[in-house]
């Protein structure tokens, strides 16, 4: 069976709001609790699909059900119908629209990857929490402030545009949630600890802004203070403070996402040309020739030259050892690194390979990712016949913040067998270490590669 689509969804939801205020309103009963239900199956059938965690599911349920009781009240005012059921009606079919396509969008936008979530069981709790909180709020709202509390009779509207004026107090609301959020950010609290946690701040600061806003501050000073205004101020205090922790909250929670995945992005780049590095090094090929050489040295007699053979031989997986971990080195190690190697090369093709290099002093103390040379070296005797007749000459020259290595080509009459990713793996470090992109242009003759020194 095909699943509905998230805008049908959206639209059916819609639908089902504006048939409970027009089947309510014929029958006379409250249309509030079932709303509300509505929403929060809704906010939770969008979550489940964007592959939201439970915890900002959570924090969802609690804003879109604010938000929309909000939007839905402002609708109905702004909205001058002759039918009153009417303005409702359309009142509650926008902000349903409005609430479901911005939840949808911002689902889509930040979302963990499977691997990154943990089971809803795991922190039901919130989920819970989110909804009691809300059904509390709606009860206490509905049949409290509206027909016997502080708000009968008073002008709902007027009394929010008066609180959401004083731009100080909302100023300090809002910084005091982001510390209160980045607080508690790397510390993992019980659910218990944290919901009490969470309730007394958002309590103590919402009453601080009312008590502030009642007094005039920062703006001017009313000595007489109206324990009615006040009551009125903490409750509008509570509902913006609840708003602006919930945006807070996911804000912020989605920009830590989206440095976690950058950095285990970087992690796995990083782990795959580590291996393309060293698998290099140890590949059967490599050293299959390298033992065929010294074997022909110590056949030949030189104990000299074998020994300096195996010292250069050592001299590289040293290096690979020295710098394991490192993100980057000084183009001056890499140099001497990348000499040695090419001295093997030389013994190699004795006749067919030469290496010219032109680096300026002053580049040696900028940095590079590690066997970066080293690797486009092994492509250069990878990919080209080289032999007496037709020597390869490789040029390494620095100029403009980059590091140029170009050769002429001879490609080979039978193509290796290669994998591509050698150049892929390394474009990958240098955009996650700086965000530059290496350089790699070729025609008929010639192959160059320009890397971004840092």
């Amino acid at each position: 069976m095909k699943r509905i689509g998230t805008g049908w969804l959206i639209h059916g939801f819609a639908a089902l709001h504006v048939a409970t205020v027009v089947i309510c309103a014929l029958l006379g009963w409250p249309d509030s609790v079932i709303l509300t239900l509505l929403t929060m199956v809704l906010t939770v059938l969008i979550c489940q699909r964007r592959n939201l965690t439970v915890e900002f599911t959570a924090v969802f349920i609690v804003l879109v059900n604010i938000l929309g009781y909000v939007l839905g009240r402002l609708g109905a005012e702004i909205f001058n119908f002759p039918s009153e059921i009417l303005n409702r009606s359309l009142a509650t079919f926008l902000t349903t629209e409005a609430l479901g396509w911005s939840l949808n969008l911002f689902a889509r936008t930040y979302h963990l990857p499977s691997r990154m979530r943990r089971p809803w069981k795991e922190n039901l709790g919130w989920l819970i929490f989110a909804v009691v909180t809300v059904f509390a709020l709606r009860v206490f709202i509905e049949l409290f402030l509206f027909r016997r509390g502080p708000f009968q009779g008073v002008d709902v509207v007027a009394a929010f545009r008066s609180f959401l004026s004083n731009s100080l107090v909302l100023l300090m609301m809002l910084i005091g949630t982001l510390l209160f959020i980045r607080s508690g950010h790397n510390r993992h609290y019980s659910l218990d600890v944290a919901t009490i946690g969470t309730t007394l701040f958002i309590g103590l600061i919402s009453i601080l802004g009312a008590l502030l806003h009642t007094l005039g501050l920062p703006f001017h000073w009313t000595p007489a203070l109206d324990l009615a205004l006040l009551s009125r101020n903490i409750v509008i205090a509570i509902l913006v403070e609840m708003t602006l922790f919930g945006i807070t909250y996911m804000v912020e929670y989605a920009v830590n996402i989206r440095r976690e995945l950058g950095t285990q992005r970087e992690r796995r780049h990083l782990a795959e040309y580590r291996y393309m590095a060293l698998k290099n090094q140890v590949n059967p090929h490599f050293l299959f020739n390298s033992l065929n050489i010294l074997d022909s040295i110590v056949q030949e007699g030189d104990r000299e030259e074998a020994s300096r053979y195996i010292h250069k031989l050592a001299g590289i997986y040293r290096y690979m050892l020295q710098h394991d971990g490192e993100k980057l080195v000084r183009l001056s190690e890499e140099v001497t690194f990348v000499t040695m190697y090419c001295d093997l090369l030389r013994i190699r093709f004795p006749e067919g390979f030469s290496v010219e290099s032109d680096i300026a002093p002053e580049d040696l103390s900028r940095r590079i990712v590690p066997c970066t040379l080293q690797l486009l070296m092994e492509n250069v005797t990878k990919h080209n016949a080289i032999s007496p007749e037709n020597p390869i000459h490789v040029r390494v020259h620095t100029g403009d913040g980059f590091l140029t290595m170009e050769n002429n080509r001879i490609p080979k009459a039978s193509p290796p067998v290669s994998t591509g990713l050698g150049l892929p793996y390394i474009r990958k470090q240098y955009m996650d270490i700086s965000g530059q992109d290496i350089d790699v242009g070729q025609t008929d003759d010639t192959f160059r590669v320009r890397i971004p020194l840092l």
